[in-house]
C-alpha cells in the first residue's frame, strides 16, 4: 500500500473479503487488518460517523434554541433555512470540487451551525420588533433594510474577508478553514437578506396572525 489512500484500501478490503468468501479455508481461520493506512480508514470511517451524528444532535438543539428564542415553531424553523442552505451549497461544493472530507471539514460541519444561524436571529428579531412599530410587513421591509440591513451585510461582508487571509498561511487545514469559513459566512448573510424576506411575504398570514396577519 504505497499510496496510503483510503479508497485503495478499502478496495483491497472488498477484494480479500470477496476472496474468502468464495474459497472457504478448509479450516476454521479468523483475519484481521493491521497496518497504517488501515488504521486511517478505520479512523476515517469513525470520525464521518461521529461527526455526522453531532452535526444532527447540534443541528436539534440549535432548531429547538431558535424556538424557544422566538416563542414560535414556524418562526424558529424559519431562521433555520438560511443555515440549512449554506450547509447544502458548501458542502455539496466540496462533493464537486473533490475535496476530501478530512478533519478540518467535519469540525466546520458543526461549527458552521452557529455562525449561519446568526445573521437570521438578527433579521428576524429586528423584523419582528419593527413590524410592531409599522403594523404590516409590506411597511416593515423598507426601513428593515435601511440601518438593520446595512449593519447586517457590513458584518457579512468585514467578517467573511476577515478569514481570508488564512488562505497566505503555509498549512493546509489553515487554508482549508480560512476558505469555509468564508464561504459559509458570505453565503449564509446573503441567504439571510434575500430568502428570508421573500419567505416572510410568503408566510405573513401565519406569522402574523393576531393583528389580521400582522402579528410580531
Amino acid at each position: 500500500m504505497k499510496s496510503g489512500d483510503n479508497k485503495d484500501m478499502n478496495k483491497v478490503v472488498a477484494a480479500v473479503e470477496a476472496f474468502f468468501a468464495e474459497n472457504p479455508p478448509p479450516v476454521a481461520l479468523d483475519h484481521d487488518w493491521f497496518g497504517l493506512t488501515y488504521i486511517n480508514t478505520v479512523w476515517q470511517d469513525k470520525m464521518v460517523s461521529g461527526m455526522a451524528e453531532a452535526f444532527a444532535g447540534s443541528f436539534v438543539i440549535v432548531l429547538a434554541m431558535m424556538v424557544f428564542l422566538f416563542r414560535s415553531l414556524l418562526w424558529g424553523a424559519l431562521s433555520m433555512i438560511p443555515l440549512t442552505i449554506t450547509i447544502a451549497f458548501i458542502y455539496g461544493l466540496i462533493g464537486l470540487i473533490g475535496k476530501d472530507y478530512d478533519m478540518p471539514v467535519a469540525v466546520l460541519s458543526s461549527l458552521s451551525l452557529g455562525l449561519a444561524v446568526d445573521y437570521a436571529i438578527h433579521f428576524l428579531a429586528r423584523g419582528r420588533e419593527m413590524q410592531k412599530k409599522y403594523g404590516s410587513w409590506k411597511d416593515t421591509v423598507g426601513p428593515l433594510f435601511g440601518e438593520p440591513g446595512r449593519a447586517i451585510a457590513r458584518n457579512v461582508i468585514i467578517i467573511g474577508v476577515g478569514f481570508l487571509p488564512l488562505l497566505a498561511a503555509p498549512l493546509v487545514p489553515y487554508k482549508t478553514v480560512g476558505f469555509f469559513i468564508s464561504a459559509i459566512l458570505l453565503f449564509a448573510g446573503v441567504a439571510s437578506l434575500i430568502i428570508l424576506p421573500a419567505l416572510i411575504t410568503l408566510l405573513e398570514p401565519w406569522l402574523f396572525k393576531k393583528t389580521g396577519g400582522k402579528k410580531a
